[in-house]
Formats: structure tokens, C-alpha cells, sequence
């Protein structure tokens, strides 16, 4: 396959990616607003939150601040469409930004590379003034250029991703071609940074794994800012650092185990060290506090056994829905693709999957696998225990409930790039006299060639129901 699928995914995301950055109105996808206020803010030099009477936030264009309150208010109304009237005087039409008003924000002091794509976005067109008879560009435009941009990074990204990667690239294609991720990447949000970034960083250590290729400095330099990038924006991901420890000795100009721990080391102190840099701006900022939070973490440590049956009930209560959210599910989660689409988007996945678990050649040691499993199964408890903490007892107003809110499919996404890499296996060598084996070949082959085919086609029925949800 070469590069064939790299140049496929770079110009299938930006032709889909930027349709569907078009059609969905602002602020409907989940978050965006607050993502957006911090790419503003970015882009407006102001790095760290302000601190007024002991709460954080930011001082933001009060029309701004209304202009996104009116575009939410079609979130979750399936009955209100967009007119034409309606986008030409938002786009069109000139606003005055020079009253702005302090906004709460939740202190988020992920790295500002993060947000960096739609800062930029958000600079040029407030710069240019193309749109607008005065100094203030409508926010409808500066969101398109934050969203376009955010698009062409996570296109750039995950173009060199697919291309470092040696094996499973057909697993790369799919997953950072799913619906779902590329319609969460053409909105504002880290979550394109993110796994792009999981992306690259797998890639490069896939390739360092099968090629034993020497280590260089763009090496060091790529897992000290993609190491960064996780530790600070989702921790959880950075368990795809464990096949740091899989990459041979002789890839680090060594006969011994000496110059492979010198260079985890030296990248692992950068990255703290880097992450307390930038933490040392935030010290004197205090944000909101949150007293049912430390309850809940009373009860979790006082009732252990209650909260690990809470956990698991959640865990698989919600595995349905969760898929659901994480295969067809748009705008702020109120808009969905039908059961028979799921199931199909399912099965062409599963089959990518299995095809790259089978037919990859790529030598991985048996704990990697092991470890990989049992860390994602550690992290999606973690992830369901800290909305338990933070955001269950905020939004039910109880602790010690049955009920864990706040986890959406998206958060899943990432951890799909470890399913053939936990379980490849070289169980096809086996049938290399049987029919079995030829046919499994003939699928593989039939993948390769046509895998782009299956995602144009999901994308094109994922754009008809965005039309109809919100136009028709």
C-alpha cells in the first residue's frame, strides 16, 4: 500500500471534514464553546485565565457571548432548522466586540499547542476583515476559519501518521476516518489534537519496533511534545508509551539495555519537567470549588466494595450507548445515525480489525499485548471513577449514587488503534495449506483496494442526515 492510503485519508478528511464544518450550524457539537473561548483567548495573547473574587475565567466580547448562546439554542431542538436569511446575517452582518463582560471558565491548563490550530484560525480571520465593517469580525467567521484549521492540522497530522506507520495502516485509515472522529476533529475541540497525536506517536514507535531503524533526535523530539500533548490534555492515552519498552536494544545505538533506559529517561524528566513549566503560571489561579467532589471520594474510599459494583454495572450498562455515541452519534449528541448504519459501520471495523490482527507481521513481545489490555481496561475505570468524582455529583446533585454520568463514546476512540496490536498474532501461518488461508488473503487483498470506497460511502449517508437534521 505504500503512501496510497496516506494521500486517500489527507484528501478524503478535508473534502468530508470541511462539509461537514459547513453545514453544522456554530457551537453544535459537544463543548465547542468553551473550547472556542480559549482558542479566542489564544488567539488574543491572553494564555492564563483571570482571577476575579477567587473564580476563573476570561473577559470575553459580551455580543460574542450572546451570538453563542443564541446559536446553542437549536442543540438538542431536532424541530428548529437553519434559513438562509439566517446564515447570511450571521455571517455577514457586522458586530461590535469592544463591550466584553468576565466569563467563568474551568481552569484548563492543557499545553496551548492544543488550541493552537484554531487560534490561528481565529487571528487570520479577525485580521483580514474581510467580513465585517468594523473591527469585529462576526463570530460565525472566526468559528468556520478556528474549525477549518483545526481540520488541516488533524488532515496534516494524521497524513504522516499513516505514513510512518509500518503495519495496521488500514486500521490507522479506518479509525481516523470513522464519522464520528472526523466530525469531532472539523469542529473546535482538543479532541483532534488528541488523537492525531496518539496516532503519530504509536506510528513512530511501530516503526522503530519492525524497521529497527536508529533512534535520532526527531525521535526525542516527537515523543517529548506527543508525551507532552497526552500527559496534560487526557492522561489516560499515555499508555501507548509502554511500547517504548518494546522498541530492541539496537535501536538505540547500544549491544545493551543502557542506551534504551538513557532515552526513556531523557524523554520521560523532559516531559515532567516541561508539564511543571507550564504549570507554574496557573498557581495563583483558583477556580470554582466543588464540595460534593471530596464527599464522593469519601464515600468511594469508605465503601469500596458498593463503588466497585456501581463501577461494573456502569462500566456494561452503558457499553450500548456508548457504542452508539462512539459510531453515530452528531451535533451535541442529539442527532443519530440509524441502527442499520451501526451495525454496518460495526462489521466493516471488526473486519479491519481482525484482517490487520492476522495478516501484520510485526514482531511484539507477549507482555506488551498483555500490558496494553490490562492498561485500557485501568483506564476506562478511570476515566468512569473521575466522572464519578467530578461531574456525576454536580449534575445528579447526590453522592454516593448509582449512576455515573459524563462519559461519551468519544472517549473510546483512541484506545481502537491497540486493537490488532494487542491482538496480532501470527495464527494465519498456520492454514498456509488450507483454503482457509488463501481466502483470508483474497479478503485482505479486497480491503486494501477498497477500504476508501466503504468510508467515502459512510461519510456521504453521515452528511445526508446532517442536511436533514438541521436544514430539512
Amino acid at each position: 500500500m505504500n503512501n496510497r492510503l496516506a494521500k486517500l485519508f489527507i484528501l478524503i478528511s478535508i473534502i468530508f471534514g470541511t462539509l461537514m464544518l459547513f453545514i453544522t450550524p456554530p457551537f453544535n457539537s459537544p463543548d465547542e464553546d468553551s473550547h472556542f473561548i480559549y482558542a479566542y483567548e489564544l488567539s488574543e495573547g491572553n494564555l492564563i485565565p483571570s482571577n476575579e473574587n477567587g473564580v476563573s475565567g476570561f473577559y470575553v466580547p459580551k455580543k460574542m457571548m450572546d451570538d453563542i448562546a443564541r446559536f446553542k439554542e437549536i442543540a438538542g431542538n431536532r424541530d428548529k432548522k437553519i434559513t438562509y436569511e439566517e446564515i447570511y446575517k450571521d455571517q455577514m452582518l457586522t458586530d461590535n466586540y469592544k463591550e466584553k463582560k468576565f466569563v467563568y471558565a474551568v481552569i484548563n491548563n492543557s499545553p496551548k499547542i492544543a488550541y493552537l490550530a484554531p487560534a490561528v484560525g481565529i487571528k487570520i480571520a479577525s485580521s483580514l476583515k474581510l467580513f465585517s465593517g468594523n473591527d469585529s469580525t462576526p463570530v460565525s467567521v472566526l468559528l468556520q476559519f478556528a474549525r477549518f484549521f483545526s481540520l488541516l492540522a488533524y488532515s496534516i497530522i494524521g497524513f504522516f501518521a499513516i505514513k510512518i506507520t509500518p503495519k495496521f495502516k488500514k486500521t490507522f485509515f479506518a479509525v481516523l476516518l470513522m464519522p464520528v472522529a472526523l466530525f469531532l476533529r472539523s469542529m473546535v475541540s482538543y479532541d483532534g489534537i488528541l488523537l492525531v497525536t496518539v496516532a503519530l506517536a504509536l506510528a513512530n514507535m511501530l516503526r522503530l519496533i519492525d524497521n529497527k531503524a536508529k533512534f535520532t533526535k526527531k525521535d526525542y523530539a516527537l515523543f517529548i511534545i506527543t508525551g507532552f500533548i497526552l500527559l496534560n490534555v487526557k492522561v489516560l492515552y499515555s499508555i501507548i508509551f509502554l511500547c517504548l519498552f518494546a522498541i530492541p536494544k539496537e535501536v538505540f545505538k547500544g549491544e545493551n539495555n543502557k542506551g534504551k533506559i538513557k532515552a526513556i529517561a531523557i524523554i520521560g524528566i523532559s516531559i515532567v519537567l516541561l508539564t511543571i513549566i507550564k504549570a507554574i503560571p496557573y498557581a495563583a489561579v483558583h477556580s470554582m470549588e466543588e464540595p460534593l467532589a471530596s464527599k464522593q471520594i469519601e464515600f468511594i474510599t469508605s465503601h469500596p466494595f458498593d463503588y466497585l459494583s456501581i463501577l461494573i454495572h456502569n462500566v456494561f450498562g452503558q457499553l450500548k450507548v456508548q457504542e452508539y455515541w462512539m459510531l453515530g452519534t452528531f451535533g451535541c449528541l442529539d442527532t443519530y445515525m440509524p441502527v442499520l448504519y451501526i451495525f454496518g459501520l460495526k462489521i466493516f471495523l471488526l473486519m479491519v480489525f481482525i484482517l490487520d490482527a492476522f495478516h501484520e507481521k510485526i514482531k511484539l513481545p507477549l507482555w506488551l499485548k498483555i500490558g496494553l489490555f490490562l492498561f485500557v481496561v485501568f483506564d476506562v475505570c478511570g476515566m468512569y471513577t473521575m466522572m464519578y468524582i467530578s461531574w456525576t455529583p454536580k449534575v445528579l446533585d447526590v453522592v454516593g449514587g448509582n449512576e455515573i454520568t459524563g462519559i461519551q463514546g468519544r472517549y473510546y476512540i483512541p484506545f481502537l488503534f491497540l486493537i490488532p496490536v494487542i491482538f496480532n498474532n501470527r495464527l494465519v501461518e498456520k492454514f498456509k495449506k488450507k483454503k482457509i488461508s488463501n481466502f483470508l488473503d483474497r479478503v485482505n487483498t479486497f480491503f486494501d483496494n477498497n477500504i476508501h470506497y466503504a468510508t467515502v460511502l459512510s461519510l456521504i449517508l453521515v452528511v445526508i442526515v446532517l442536511v436533514m437534521r438541521y436544514y430539512c
